[in-house]
């Protein structure tokens, strides 16, 4: 092997490596979880946002305007989460296998069945997945199980 050779494989090993470590498994390499449930032929609160970051999760409710009578205020829950539930939430995001999946999975919502995105956000990292409303996704569904029973602990 010729020195140019011996010096573009070590670039492309060095290339290689940073490439691989951009994207983290730790927890603190998650800083926001955001989930959103959407429903287009509804009345009455037919979307709902849950962002969850270190110190809480924040459910906003919101409705669809649908002509007269459209008039339901925007709501707004906040919880605060202890430290291990972040980082039990922080370490399901981190192993999920996010970016393995297309932007849209089926068609969400198409047949009225509603529709779901999860986004995970941390350093260099920021990947939203749509999907069809309560699917199951395996390569992030611990993260959705813990997303879905704080969504529902807020709604209650």
């Amino acid at each position: 092997m010729n020195t140019v050779s011996r010096i573009a494989s070590a670039v492309l090993a060095m290339t290689c490596l940073a490439a691989c470590q951009s994207v983290s498994t730790e927890p603190s390499a998650v800083t926001k979880v955001t989930s959103t449930t959407s429903f287009g032929m509804c009345i009455g609160y037919c979307k709902t946002t849950l962002e969850i970051t270190e110190k809480e999760a924040v459910l906003i409710s919101e409705q669809f305007a649908r002509g007269e009578g459209a008039d339901l205020p925007l709501r707004r829950v906040a919880t605060p989460l202890s430290a291990q539930e972040w980082q039990e939430i922080a370490a399901a995001a981190a192993a999920a296998k996010i970016d393995t999946l297309p932007d849209r999975i089926g068609c969400p919502d198409c047949a009225d069945g509603g529709a779901e995105t999860l986004t995970i956000v941390g350093p260099g990292r920021n990947k939203t997945v749509a999907f069809d409303y309560g699917a199951t996704i395996a390569e992030v569904q611990p993260l959705l199980d813990r997303v879905r029973a704080l969504r529902a602990r807020m709604q209650n």
